[in-house]
Formats: C-alpha cells, structure tokens, sequence
C-alpha cells in the first residue's frame, strides 16, 4: 500500500524494507478490526517508528533542507531538535487534518486527484522554501554590525529563531502520504486511535532522524570552521563562504521542489 509510492525513488535494501514493514503495519491494523491486542499494538508502534526512520531517509522530509540551514550559521545543536519536532509535527498534522477532510468533507474526490493534490503541497513548501532562501540571501547582503554586542546576541538569537519556524513550516508542510493512508484506512475501519498510534509511531522515527541529521550537521560544520581556521586564520572568512554556499543550496532545493510551477508558467 504505501512503499509503492517510494519505489521509483528508493534503492532495492529501502525498497524491500518497505515492502515488509508495509505488509506488517497492514496487517496489524486489519488485525484491529476485530480484536485488540496490546502486543499487537506495541508491535505495530515499533514497526511504524522503524518505518518512519527508514522512509524518512528517502526523498523529500526535510533532510537537505535541515542540513543546509545549520551549515548556514553557528547553532546550538538543541536548535537540531526544535525545527526537527516542528518538521514531524506539521508533517504528520498536515496528513491527519487532509485525512480527515477527505473522508468527512472531500468524499468525492478520488484517485488522480489526491495524487494532485500531494504535488500541489509539494510546490507550495518549494515556493516557501526558494523564498526563504532568496530573503536569507538578501539578509546575508545587507546585514550590518552591532555596536552593542549584547544587543546582537539578542537579535541574532530571535531571528534564528524565527528562521527555525519558518524553515520548520516550510519542509514539513507537504503532508506525509505513508500517514495519509493510514488514517484512511483507520477511518474508514473505525479504528482511529489505533492508526494516530501508527501514525504518530512514524513521526517520532521521522523525528529521531532528522535530530540526529541536524547535530551531525552542527557538529561537522563547527570542526570544519574551527579546524579550518588553523591553518588559514580568518574563520570569519571560512564561516561566511559557508553561508553562502548554505544559501544557494536552500534556494536550489527549493526551486527543485517548485520546478513544476515554473514550467507551467512558461510553457
């Protein structure tokens, strides 16, 4: 049912790990229909988190755009685990609120346009994200120092804040399909809680991954600079070669994401 979507993209070890942990969540679920089992459910939380590490390594889910940001400027890796819970959170929310449109609200729309419907999130988080990256690169040009150091802190530390959160908004707003099905299928068998403990099983996989992206991202960023800074003494200089390279890399992924949108513009 769901690693179907990931086929075109995942290498065979991913591919067939999908295709037994799918079958194995399906089956679980249906096993709710008509019993309940707490082994069962525990069994199908472990699937579900182990699923949501693994197709979380596949295209899309914020990964690049996670790295990239913290490759951009100096952060605190608990930064890591904020925009990475904002990411699963609006990811897997965004999945259960569309479910729950489309079987109570949206019942007549089915097949292709679903599919369309995913792409037209697609191209919206691109749009956001090429924007971001266009508005980070004109900061970038135009900052200015601080005289009052304890004044820079405080607003170097709420902008990256707010960065976070618009970051954290635009990668996960594309709802996730592997939750989006679920709860359909949970919907429809009237089996609701047990398809958000799926569901929220995958987002907390979803979670772990990104976090652990982000720190090794923080980390590997920090030693370069500071290693690098040995030998060619101007930090500064290595820091700021890194956020321009950050920058164009989020305005590349988001253009990627959005391509869709600007060719039919032209076309």
């Amino acid at each position: 049912m769901i690693y179907r979507i990931y086929s075109m993209h995942f290498p065979s070890f991913f591919m067939n790990y999908l295709r037994v942990a799918d079958t194995m969540i399906n089956e679980l679920i249906r096993e709710f229909t008509t019993d309940f089992k707490l082994t069962s459910l525990l069994l199908l939380s472990l699937i579900s988190f182990l699923y949501g590490v693994a197709h979380s390594i596949g295209p899309g889910h914020g990964k690049s755009l996670v790295a990239t940001f913290f490759l951009k400027e100096k952060h605190p890796v608990v930064r890591s685990v904020v925009l990475s819970f904002i990411i699963s959170v609006i990811h897997t929310g965004s999945a259960l609120v569309l479910s729950f449109l489309l079987f109570y609200v949206l019942t007549g729309i089915r097949g292709m346009f679903r599919i369309k419907l995913q792409s037209y999130f697609m191209t919206a988080s691109g749009l956001m994200i090429l924007a971001l990256g266009i508005l980070f690169f004109i900061l970038k040009l135009t900052g200015h120092n601080h005289e009052d150091n304890n004044a820079e802190n405080t607003y170097k530390s709420s902008k990256s804040i707010k960065n976070i959160l618009l970051v954290g908004i635009s990668a996960g707003i594309v709802p996730c399909p592997a939750s989006l099905m679920i709860m359909l299928f949970a919907l429809s068998n009237n089996i609701i809680i047990i398809g958000l403990f799926s569901v929220l099983s995958i987002s907390l996989g979803m979670f772990v991954l990104l976090s652990v992206i982000g720190a090794i991202t923080i980390y590997s960023r920090n030693a370069f600079v500071t290693l690098s800074g040995k030998f060619q003494k101007n930090t500064e200089r290595i820091a700021s070669i890194i956020e321009y390279i950050s920058i164009m890399l989020i305005i590349s992924i988001g253009f990627f994401m959005s391509s869709g949108f600007f060719k039919s513009l032209f076309s």
